[in-house]
């Protein structure tokens, strides 16, 4: 027989459904020797991802070394946290490092973190479900990480939080459990990034303003993060600390849109909504709302007292 000098079809086959990765134990369970393993990547047919994974063709890009992590965790292997949401289209940058949950230890592996614990899968390469990638990313994240990924994930409509909230109670066990819940309960009421929630959190319910509603048109044209409708006040949260070009235009537009139906727009970013800066805000939203009929008053919460006297709201006679 002559010597076997490239791969059979079902080898092919299954290396193209694998991003063009095929593991030792593939190989040799197709009945390709060891020594023939040794001819091909000598001879080019194979080359080496890592030890144990081979690529075949074009088989080098981040999806070929993804399903590395799946050969490489084996039998139940899911691909999670930022692999997953990459994946899912919850996060755009390939990670450098592929997080693979397995049944049984792996050893370490430069480029793959393997974790003991066993997950649903779903899509091919298998990764964790929607709620189970938003849930475990969450776990890892800080408060406003976690506000802006449960925004993401439901604005997108990738989940709902009926679905995230049946998840988070299928696991009793989870860091910054209570905070998720809080942070989704938000979240589910209309604050759409964690600029917004800060908005929220730290001016609205500090300082004991109305409560706006949220995502509501004033005008058919635009979609306002804030409305107190009965004072006729439009709250807008700016990421960026300047708006230019096309987007300052638009927000200049959608502020005259507005003025001419006698509505006031108060816009804030970062800075006015975190530390005394929120405080600050509070203030100028409560002077706005009590000169329109609000009878108040506001609420000083702990940080207020940093604020200078002389920013203390003062109110004329209408």
């Amino acid at each position: 027989m002559p010597p076997r000098t490239q791969l059979s079809a079902s080898l092919r086959e299954l290396a193209q459904a694998q991003a063009g990765v095929l593991s030792r134990g593939q190989l040799i369970g197709h009945g390709v020797h060891r020594r023939v393993i040794v001819r091909f990547l000598a001879d080019g047919v194979l080359g080496r991802v890592t030890p144990g994974i081979y690529s075949f063709g074009p088989g080098s890009g981040w999806l070929s070394r993804a399903w590395a992590g799946i050969l490489l965790g084996g039998e139940g292997a899911v691909l999670g946290h930022q692999a997953a949401a990459h994946l899912l289209g919850l996060r755009k940058a390939e990670p450098d490092e592929i997080a693979v949950f397995v049944r049984v230890p792996r050893a370490p592996r430069l480029g793959w973190r393997f974790i003991r614990a066993v997950r649903r899968s779903a899509g091919d390469p298998p990764r964790t479900t929607i709620e189970e990638t938003v849930l475990d990313l969450c776990a890892e994240a800080d408060e406003d990480e976690m506000a802006a990924l449960l925004a993401d994930s439901l604005s997108q409509r990738k989940t709902t939080a009926k679905r995230l909230l049946n998840e988070l109670n299928q696991r009793p066990v989870l860091h910054n459990r209570g905070m998720l819940r809080e942070i989704l309960g938000d979240v589910s009421q209309g604050a759409h990034s964690a600029l917004e929630r800060r908005y929220l959190v730290q001016v609205e319910r500090a300082h004991h303003l109305p409560t706006a509603t949220r995502q509501q048109h004033a005008l058919r044209a635009y979609r306002s993060d804030a409305w107190y409708e009965e004072y006729r006040l439009l709250v807008e949260l700016d990421s960026k600390l300047h708006h230019t070009g096309g987007a300052a235009l638009r927000d200049m537009n959608r502020d005259n849109d507005h003025a001419l139906l006698g509505l006031t727009t108060l816009r804030f970013g970062w800075a006015d909504v975190t530390g005394i800066g929120a405080c600050r805000a509070a203030r100028q939203v409560a002077q706005f709302l009590m000169t329109s009929g609000w009878e108040g008053p506001l609420q000083p919460c702990p940080r207020c007292r940093l604020v200078p006297d002389s920013e203390s709201i003062k109110i004329g006679h209408r």
